[in-house]
């Protein structure tokens, strides 16, 4: 079995989440008889010691500590030089494979998968271009349009086109009738999300999305139901789990409803007739496929009522794909771990197919290197 180096924590503001998601994969690593190594990430980007990392893994800590002020021996622990702390656990303990689990901005929207590719290691879940997609609702809706699957109709605006023309941007929204959901292009947890009633409260929501991100996706509301499946796979051979339904306890699932105020129920199988349960997990491997991805993913879905009543393509009207996690939560609670166990896929399997994953990606991405090398070498010759 393969010494793991399992990566939590962050600068993001899912944090403890990925704390929590953390011990819930080291359970399921220990039990596919992986040897964990914990590497820790503090919420100022400061790679912490193995202590803190290991405490935080055994429940003494929910959140890794910072590095501290601005003093010059934490200025020394910057982000940047702590990263030692990486290449130490690769060197002297052997770390063969990474799993990161690492949430939200510098995690899982392909900087620390990058980072994992410049030091040649396997790791697990989906590669730098498919994370930054994923991680990107706009970039993501655009290629999920382009392959033909179903997204809610949208507009989206920058910063600038926006504070030169903020009542044009507006203008452009009308085809829409409220509500409406503006979004920061970027990000995760619903963080900077807001539902719009009025359209004349559009312009401060935007304003506020913005504050988040230079970009800011408007969409149009959907009323009906939200549901989830998860994929697990390589590219060429996705697949998916039963259908798992979140019911809001506010407005809408926001930040708040998931994590402040534990008032949304989670479903699991979501009640449904099985043309449409059939369609939402065809279309979630067609989603996560269509951004070239691979490992895990859990993909969100909008489903107006009645759709799904009748069969063939009538069970698709009326669906539209979310969003795509390319990085899902893993505490107790969470839909991925959960969906798969109802699947028939117990944690321990679970974490233990995705490092198999990594590694058969791994040596894949270096046969092509090395046959990139071989055709320089090639030409190299004929001169």
């Amino acid at each position: 079995m393969a010494r793991v180096g399992l990566v939590f924590g962050g600068r993001s503001v899912e944090h403890e989440v990925s704390v929590t998601s953390a011990r819930t994969v080291a359970k399921g690593l220990a039990e596919a008889g992986h040897e964990v190594v914990p590497l820790g990430i503090g919420p100022d980007g400061v790679w912490v010691g193995r202590e803190s990392a290991a405490a935080a893994l055994a429940g003494e800590l929910d959140r890794l500590p910072s590095a501290g002020g601005g003093s010059a021996s934490s200025r020394a622990a910057s982000p940047a030089a702590s990263l030692g702390k990486l290449v130490e656990a690769v060197a002297g303990d052997g770390v063969e494979v990474v799993f990161p689990i690492v949430h939200g901005t510098w995690g899982e929207d392909g900087t620390l998968q990058g980072l994992c590719e410049m030091a040649d290691l396997p790791y697990v879940g989906a590669d730098v271009t498919a994370s930054a997609l994923a991680f990107d609702k706009v970039l993501t809706k655009r290629q999920l349009e382009a392959a033909g699957i179903p997204v809610v109709p949208y507009e989206t605006v920058e910063r600038k086109r926006f504070e030169a023309d903020p009542e044009g941007f507006v203008r452009r929204l009308d085809r829409f009738e409220p509500p409406l959901f503006v979004k920061p292009r970027a990000g995760g947890s619903s963080v900077g999300v807001r539902r719009v009633g009025e359209r004349g409260e559009l312009p401060e929501a935007v304003r506020f999305a913005l504050r988040f991100d230079d970009g800011v996706l408007v969409e149009r509301g959907v009323a009906g139901r939200e549901l989830e499946v998860a994929v697990l796979g390589d590219r060429e051979a996705l697949r998916a789990s039963v259908v798992g339904e979140i019911v809001p306890g506010r407005e809408f699932y926001d930040y708040e409803d998931k994590y402040l105020t534990d008032g949304a129920k989670l479903i699991a199988p979501a009640e449904l007739p099985e043309g449409l349960a059939g369609r939402l997990r065809s279309l979630a491997v067609e989603a996560f496929g269509a951004i070239g991805g691979h490992g895990m993913a859990r993909v969100d879905f909008l489903v107006e009522p009645g759709a799904g009543q009748g069969s063939g393509t009538a069970a698709g009207e009326g669906v539209y794909v979310n969003e795509i996690n390319s990085l899902p939560g893993f505490t107790s609670i969470s839909m991925y771990p959960r969906l798969w166990g109802l699947t028939g896929v117990p944690l321990g399997e679970l974490v233990g197919e995705l490092v198999e994953i990594a590694f058969r990606r791994h040596r894949e991405r270096r046969r092509l290197d090395e046959g990139i090398r071989t055709w320089i070498a090639e030409l190299a010759g004929r001169r």
